[in-house]
């Protein structure tokens, strides 16, 4: 009896210390809350809440804005005299943080206030594909298989991607899967892993239609789509666009990722590390040989048969590195399906190089790329799917800073900004009441410069119908996980989907977990 008593008293004794820890954070976070508020009280409620949230892996709250931005996007909007001030407070905390769980909390929060200052650079994988790194480096990946792209596992970001072939020589990009802050976005070109065939979107699982405008995802991240084109924007920042294109056999993708190298120090995957060093991309656990030295494809310094053999040692050995498993696949499958159903180890047949082309061919996919505004490292890459599979040239594409054109004015009370209901149409910005908000005067940005911004009057645009997932994680704060724990199983999706407006995803797997 003595016994079970202590062990109880052992019990809350802890409970009582992680709670007293959580309510130390949530107080040292006010002066934090208190200079957000100041700025604008509806809009810095509400990031100074999803700050917290983030730090804590939680789903963050509803907006209650007419703007659709993330919170890093809304700490844009802060004027800098405020942002000096908060990220002083941030490391001051940061500093004193007495205990493990809010000092982890604070170096969450002082990682996401950092990144309004820190420039993004961006990497991508294209055509047949080609990638082209972080730090510039170019290189051909005729592979087939499941990789990971690009990998945090302190900022909670994961890409990885699926090629599958197009003939003995060829493979393309036909899916991508994320981890967007603990939410799980999977893109399909051709096979659907349910019988939800005409729907490219998954989202947790659940088969999600946006047809054009916005998607919040419940952890903070929002999916944007237009023209063939979906945008994918972390909390934190990064984004990643993925370009659906088409040749005359099969549909894929051309992915392009946006990071903060000032905020990943761990990063890792087939787009390599962002630290500024191309020479060391390739520089794995892998031993290349010493005349595999060059990470350019088609480098016109190497002769054919050396260029041939460093594609050989790329989709073998470094392609090997990057290949996921069952147990840390973001992809969803098909009933007795796994990663290993999209693996080939023995692919390419055959390399093939730009050298392999008859002369005219080279001439005349060279002009067309060079129309297009390709030049550099990248150019050999178009010229490449250009004259082989007549690709289209495909410039590097330019994400847009969501605040950009965006005006914010004084609402006179809050409101809320939700994904679509049962009806599909996203409704005009209402209060609680059900009431139209209006604004007064505009918001002036930046005190010090006087610069102000006009508020946008007319309600939020209608969007064209979506089937949604859920509005919220259903009050979950963490990231959700897939029944399967690394099996085949497939995920299940009712007949009712496309006639059901409201879809409940089914649980996933936490993003890199095994």
């Amino acid at each position: 009896m003595k016994k079970i008593l202590l062990i109880v008293g052992l019990i809350l004794l802890t409970a009582s210390a992680s709670y007293s820890q959580g309510d130390k954070f949530t107080q040292d976070f006010q002066p934090v809350r208190a200079e957000l508020t100041k700025w604008d009280p509806i809009r810095g409620e509400w990031l100074a809440s999803s700050l917290v949230a983030m730090s804590n892996n939680q789903a963050i709250p509803d907006r209650t804005f007419p703007e659709d931005l993330t919170p890093v996007d809304m700490l844009r909007m802060v004027p800098e005299s405020n942002r000096t001030i908060i990220n002083q407070l941030v490391r001051d905390n940061q500093r004193i943080a007495a205990d493990s769980s809010s000092r982890h909390n604070w170096n969450n929060v002082y990682s996401i206030v950092n990144r309004p200052s820190c420039k993004p650079v961006m990497a991508r994988t294209y055509g047949d594909p080609h990638l082209s790194s972080f730090d510039g480096a170019n290189y051909s990946f005729q592979t087939v298989g499941e990789f990971v792209l690009v990998k945090s596992v302190s900022e909670n970001i994961e890409i990885q991607t699926r090629q599958q072939p197009q003939s003995d020589d060829f493979s393309l990009n036909t899916a991508v899967a994320m981890n967007v802050a603990g939410d799980r976005v999977c893109i399909y070109a051709n096979e659907k892993p349910d019988n939800v065939s005409n729907c490219a979107l998954r989202i947790n699982g659940a088969p999600t239609y946006i047809t054009a405008g916005t998607y919040f995802l419940p952890h903070g991240g929002i999916v944007r789509y237009s023209s063939n084109t979906y945008v994918v924007t972390w909390p934190t920042g990064e984004s990643a666009n993925v370009d659906m294109k088409n040749t005359s056999r099969m549909n894929f993708l051309n992915i392009a990722v946006q990071i903060y190298p000032c905020a990943q120090n761990d990063l890792q995957g087939l787009l390599g590390n962002a630290n500024g060093n191309s020479n060391d991309d390739f520089d794995r656990n892998s031993n290349r040989a010493s005349n595999q030295s060059f990470p350019i494809f088609g480098n016109d310094q190497a002769s054919n048969t050396i260029e041939k053999e460093f594609l050989s040692f790329l989709a073998r050995d470094y392609a090997r590195e990057f290949r996921i498993t069952q147990a840390t696949s973001l992809f969803d499958y098909g009933f007795g399906q796994s990663t290993m159903a999209y693996t080939d180890e023995s692919f390419p047949r055959i390399h093939r190089t730009i050298s392999d082309l008859p002369n005219d061919r080279q001439v005349s996919a060279r002009r067309n790329c060079e129309n297009q505004g390709i030049t550099g490292n990248e150019l050999y890459g178009c010229i490449y799917d250009n004259a082989y599979l007549e690709i289209p040239p495909s410039p590097r594409p330019v994400i847009k800073d969501p605040t950009q054109g965006v005006t914010m004015g004084v609402l006179d009370k809050p409101g809320r900004n939700i994904n679509p209901g049962p009806s599909g149409i996203k409704e005009p910005f209402k209060n609680d009441r059900g009431e139209a908000v209006g604004t007064v005067q505009p918001i002036k940005k930046d005190p010090a410069k006087q610069e102000s911004v006009k508020q946008e009057t007319s309600p939020v645009k209608e969007t064209s119908p979506i089937f949604k997932t859920e509005d919220k994680a259903n009050g979950s704060t963490q990231p959700i996980s897939k029944p399967s724990n690394g099996s085949s199983t497939p995920i299940k999706q009712s007949p009712a989907v496309i006639t059901t407006p409201t879809i409940k995803s089914t649980p996933v797997k936490a993003p890199g977990k095994g």
